[in-house]
This record gives structure tokens, C-alpha cells and sequence, in this order.
């Protein structure tokens, strides 16, 4: 094999691997918990959502049989079908979404979630998570009561800008 020949099974080699690349992660992006994730980050505005309580707000939500279905609506009205991208926030509230009071009240229990870290368990309110709650995270000038804000101190200089 010639060194022409060579580059162009190397051209062809890498173009091929591009695009399974982008089949994976266009497979990946249709997952239940990605497409929870992604509608969530439209709901909350935030890109760095946790998995693993994203997972536990999602079984919450699947355990009862009338979330799960306005769930599937929210994902189709959301553009959320496929690979496609969600639709922005904006977006949704102009449409009339948020008008259906079923949606708004899912939307608003997803919010919940995030910002409290607290979801319904079979027992009762459980805690998914304390400092890692949105709550917290959207108060960058402070911790959650109980939780170490830095070195022993820290708390007397004022905070940076």
C-alpha cells in the first residue's frame, strides 16, 4: 500500500469514527435521565446538575403512574423527542405550557426538588441532598448551616467583589 493510499484509509478510518461517535452520543442524549436532565437545566437554568440526584428525582417521579404521564407530555411539549434539543424556558411559557395547571404543577415539583434536595419517598420526605441543593449553590456568598465554609475563620473577612 502506497503512502496516497494509506492517508485515504486514515481520512476514511477517522471519518468513520466521527461518526459513530456522534451516533453514541446522540443514543446517549435519548436516556430517560438525560432527557430528565436536559429538561430540568431548561426548568432551573442550571447546566451541572448532579446525575445521581437527577436519578432519584426521576424514580420519585415514575413511581406514581400520573406524574410519569405528564412527564412524557412535558418531555413532547418541551421538544424533547429524539435527539432534538429542549426548547428554551422562554419558549415553553409563550407556547401556553405552563398554562396546562397539570405541567405547571410538575414543573413546579421538579423545581422543588432541585432547590430543596428533598423528594417524595415511599415513607414520607426524604433528602436527596443538603449542600448540594440549587438553594445553596445560587447563594455563592455562603454555606448551609452546619457545613464547613472554608479554614477556620474564613467567616470574619468579607466576601471577594
Amino acid at each position: 500500500m502506497g503512502r496516497r493510499r494509506f492517508a485515504l484509509f486514515i481520512c476514511a478510518l477517522l471519518a468513520a469514527a466521527a461518526g459513530l461517535a456522534r451516533h453514541v452520543v446522540r443514543g446517549r442524549a435519548a436516556t430517560p435521565l438525560d432527557r430528565f436532565l436536559a429538561l430540568s437545566t431548561v426548568l432551573t437554568g442550571v447546566g451541572d446538575l448532579a446525575r445521581d440526584h437527577a436519578q432519584i428525582y426521576l424514580d420519585c417521579l415514575l413511581a406514581r403512574p400520573e406524574q410519569a404521564a405528564a412527564l412524557a407530555d412535558l418531555y413532547t411539549r418541551a421538544g424533547l423527542v429524539g435527539d432534538a434539543p429542549a426548547c428554551p424556558l422562554d419558549d415553553l411559557t409563550a407556547r401556553g405550557v405552563f398554562a396546562d395547571a397539570r405541567l405547571r404543577a410538575l414543573a413546579d415539583e421538579i423545581l422543588l426538588f432541585w432547590y430543596t434536595g428533598q423528594y417524595d419517598a415511599a415513607d414520607g420526605r426524604a433528602l436527596a441532598t443538603y449542600e448540594g441543593s440549587l438553594a445553596w449553590r445560587s447563594l455563592p456568598y455562603t454555606s448551609a448551616p452546619g457545613i464547613c465554609g472554608g479554614a477556620m475563620g474564613s467567616w470574619g473577612e468579607p466576601p471577594a467583589g
